[in-house]
């Protein structure tokens, strides 16, 4: 990739010109999620809601009395809600394992449907939301609404069990404790017939306890400094110090007091909470109600197919987009016209926009790769000779600003004639065409020219112009023909398979003449080799005034540095984007080597995105609309 800054015109000319990796990345990552979610299951999704009752239920009421912890009741019911039991039961009436299913099977089934549903508090309330997520629409709704069926049923009979066992624990309380209090006042009792006390302990002691809580209240807000405390502290002292004094019968006889004061005040508590009790038990009143039951859903909520395609569509254009830089960066040919001068230190004679003929694909289908052979491909190599383009085209205009180029780099005042050969680095570059419509434009130019064929691997100009390959090149090196026997004129162009039509679509191809590369040899290098090629292009001097040699490429066999050194200038022929730089330096070294003069380099094959991506763009679309103009100008 050349290096130089980008702006964003250059981003966006990199993407026209990647277009095709962009848009296959794009189209595999898009098309990849439409399979894939179109693989997806639909889920659909239901909910029903429940409610909690707040308030302390016999439930509550036996842990507060066993000292147990009572925890976040919201939270243990929505876990209980998800448990095995309650998922089991609602499988078993549901009739989802079939009927009297095997209890291993309901179990089975209730584990795997633990995942499918939800429970989830709102906030702030008492309500509990249970979602189920399942496949089948209608099954969704059944399972939602019969999830908080079974739990409220098995709630209320929790209820009912822990109603019954608070009421039975309390009453065993109560008659341990009824027992206690009654052993506690007959102790008294005798205590009181059998030592006689006056009783004045009990009021010690009652007003002990009395100053006792006070103190307690009065350090919550004062220290021990405060006058309120101490005075009560001097008055505790004094009590004490009198009970100090006091028969051990009337001390005695004040914890005997007390003790039956207590047993009292507990049995009195315990008889309330047993009649809340039984009060519990007979109204069975439930703690969870049906709030807001499931109705089957209309639409599955998974997958979803627009988000997905959506997301498919961002990944595979960003994807597109990476493989379209990354492809950019990795491309080792050479851009612009001053990167080739630069790199090569040759000018750029020529700069060949790309030749879209009428049958070129359109669409989609310019990206689906298609090998023509044998007569379409004929048809579709001569199509691009400019005989079939308007004289003002910028396609024609190119090649007059080639031959104008030429002519004054290669311009020699003592030569009477001069020997041209186009070659290229490596095949499929275009040099062929590039020399063929070259020998048009030095035609049209009134110049006496010479195409020759000496590409006797792979020849092809015999095929462009609608001639027999024999007799050629090859022919006329070997002995077996004469030159004037074995060199085409316009008149054989005219007979050949082009025919009328086409060749006399423009004038001046009466000066062009065309020797085809003969019978294919064995050993072309060595034909090349032979004296008899210099000779023959001594020769062929005296009679044309440019003589067009088109080789094969340089890379590929020997042919072309051959027969660099027996003609007067070369010239390369560079198919943008397509030849590694690497490969275009060596084809040159190889070529001055052999002592070849080369002249200069031609861009051929310019598409639209390379003519806006490398500047190209200004010679084609300004020259041509001029020229467009100037002649509708005329003619008007």
């Amino acid at each position: 990739m050349p290096q130089y800054e980008l702006n964003l015109r250059d981003y966006w000319q990199i993407i026209i010109k990647r277009r095709a990796v962009l848009s296959t990345i794009f189209s595999f990552v898009l098309l990849g999620s439409i399979l894939y979610t179109r693989t997806l299951a639909p889920l659909y999704k239901a909910s029903a809601t429940i409610m909690i009752r707040q308030f302390q239920s016999v439930g509550t009421l036996l842990l507060e009395l066993t000292g147990s912890p009572i925890g976040d009741p919201m939270l243990s019911y929505a876990r209980s809600i998800n448990s095995l039991t309650i998922l089991e039961e609602a499988v078993r009436q549901l009739g989802i394992a079939g009927i009297d299913p095997d209890p291993e099977e309901v179990t089975k089934i209730a584990s795997s449907l633990q995942g499918a549903v939800d429970t989830r508090i709102e906030p702030d309330t008492n309500i509990i939301v249970i979602t189920a997520t399942l496949q089948d629409r209608v099954l969704t709704a059944k399972l939602a609404n019969k999830i908080a069926e079974v739990f409220i049923s098995e709630n209320l009979k929790e209820n009912s069990k822990q109603a019954r066992k608070t009421r039975e624990f309390i009453e065993g309380q109560l008659s341990d404790l009824e027992k206690k209090l009654m052993g506690s006042e007959d102790v008294l009792k005798r205590f009181k017939e059998k030592e006689a006390p006056s009783g004045i302990a009990v009021g010690l002691q009652q007003k002990l306890s009395v100053l006792e809580t006070e103190k307690s209240k009065l350090t919550k807000i004062y220290t021990e400094r405060h006058p309120d405390i101490i005075n009560i502290n001097e008055q505790i002292e004094e009590i004490r110090f009198q009970m100090k004094d006091l028969p051990e019968t009337e001390l005695n006889y004040a914890r005997l007091m007390r003790e039956v004061e207590i047993n009292d005040a507990i049995y009195r508590e315990l008889k309330a909470k047993l009649e809340s009790a039984r009060i519990a038990e007979s109204e069975k009143v439930e703690d969870v109600s049906l709030v807001e039951p499931a109705l089957a859903p209309n639409l599955p909520v998974s997958p979803k197919k627009a988000f997905n395609y959506l997301l498919g569509a961002l990944i595979g254009l960003m994807l597109g987009l990476t493989g379209a830089f990354l492809s950019e960066q990795l491309d080792t040919s050479i851009g612009t016209i001053e990167d080739v001068e630069d790199f090569l230190q040759l000018p750029a004679l020529g700069i060949i926009p790309y030749l879209r003929v009428k049958d070129d694909k359109k669409g989609i289908r310019r990206f689906l790769p298609k090998k023509l052979e044998g007569k379409e491909k004929l048809s579709h190599l001569r199509k691009q000779l400019v005989v079939h383009y308007s004289s003002t085209s910028p396609i024609f205009e190119s090649y007059r600003m080639l031959r104008t180029n030429i002519q004054n780099e290669v311009k020699r005042e003592e030569a009477k004639g001069k020997t041209i050969m186009i070659s290229s680095s490596g095949p499929e570059e275009g040099k062929s065409i590039t020399i063929s419509n070259l020998a048009i434009a030095m035609a049209q130019g009134n110049q006496r020219t010479l195409l020759i064929d000496a590409d006797m691997r792979r020849s092809v100009i015999h095929n462009l112009f609608g001639l027999k390959r024999d007799p050629g090149l090859s022919n006329i090196l070997r002995g077996v023909s004469k030159p004037e026997d074995a060199i085409k004129t316009f008149a054989d162009i005219l007979m050949g398979e082009m025919g009328f039509d086409e060749a006399l679509k423009l004038p001046g191809l009466d000066n062009l003449s065309i020797l085809t590369s003969g019978s294919l040899p064995s050993l072309p290098s060595e034909l090349l080799s032979s004296s008899d090629t210099a000779a023959l292009l001594e020769k062929l001097k005296e009679r044309f005034d440019l003589i067009l040699i088109d080789s094969p490429p340089v890379l590929a066999v020997a042919d072309a540095t051959i027969l660099s050194s027996r003609v007067d200038a070369v010239i390369l022929v560079y198919r943008v984007g397509k030849t590694a730089r690497s490969a275009l330096a060596r084809a040159k070294t190889q070529l001055v080597d052999s002592g070849a003069q080369v002249k200069g380099v031609v861009l051929n094959n310019i598409s639209p995105e390379l003519e806006m991506r490398y500047g190209y763009h200004y010679h084609y679309k300004y020259y041509g609309k001029y020229y467009t103009s100037t002649d509708k100008e005329t003619k008007g």
